[in-house]
């Protein structure tokens, strides 16, 4: 049968190569990141792509941006080497601000080519009651990227583009989903998942990423009733093939 008409949920060990795209520094380590330090310890590749500069987020009103910028990467960094992430891109865009929605996916699919992996985690941006417009955007375009990034008459950056093969992008998951089909055990990679999100110092005071590590371990722990390990995070998993006129994709 197939893929277009096969409803089998993606398993995400099966990725070689993952790119996780997020609208803010900290998006996918504090709701994914215990999935993604199990998948990197599995030997999956995993780079990072982060929409927005992140600056309206930044504690500290007196830090210029330069300084601002400089210790989200920092942050992020030292988070990176706890998860395991090879290597990162940042786009830029304004954090809450105002920007493209065609040139945000176009950046993304250029990054898509780049990389060619085989999976793509990122935001749920059909999340009821969603309010934060990056969240909404990065997660559509990064979704419509993946189906849409072996159409090679859309152009993105020519030296990119000429040199991409298209390539088959089986899995998109998505965090932070009222419909998740997936619990993902981190039972093992749990103490990871609240290390990394402590690192984020430029974002939050020293008790809120204590208050944080106690929290996504809470929420950890209870999505796991009624389950046989400890510790998990809930997935969305689709493939490429059910982001485009697929009625059945929402409930499976």
């Amino acid at each position: 049968m197939s893929d277009r008409f096969n409803l089998t949920i993606p398993n995400l060990y099966d990725a070689k190569k993952i790119l996780a795209i997020q609208p803010h520094y900290d998006d996918n380590d504090i709701p994914a990141g215990g999935t993604l330090a199990a998948l990197a310890a599995a030997g999956i590749e995993i780079a990072y792509l982060t929409c927005t500069d992140d600056l309206m987020g930044v504690i500290d009103e007196n830090w210029s941006s330069q300084e601002a910028t400089i210790r989200l990467r920092k942050d992020q960094q030292e988070a990176a080497q706890i998860i395991g992430i090879k290597r990162h891109y940042w786009l830029g865009y304004p954090d809450a601000g105002e920007y493209n929605y065609f040139e945000l996916r176009r950046d993304i699919m250029k990054y898509m080519r780049i990389e060619s992996p085989d999976t793509i985690i990122t935001v749920d941006p059909w999340l009821p009651y969603e309010a934060h417009t990056d969240h909404i955007m990065a997660g559509k375009a990064a979704a419509e990227a993946a189906v849409l990034c072996g159409f090679k008459r859309i152009k993105t950056d020519p030296q990119v583009d000429a040199a991409y093969t298209p390539h088959d992008i089986r899995c998109v998951a998505f965090y932070g989903s009222q419909r998740p089909n997936t619990c993902f055990d981190i039972s093992q990679t749990i103490e990871k998942k609240k290390q990394a999100v402590r690192c984020y110092h430029a974002q939050f005071h020293e008790e809120e990423l204590e208050m944080l590590a106690t929290y996504v371990e809470m929420r950890a722990r209870k999505c796991t009733e009624g389950r046989d390990f400890a510790f998990g995070e809930m997935w969305k998993v689709v493939t490429s093939h059910h982001l485009h006129g697929n009625t059945d994709a929402w409930h499976f």
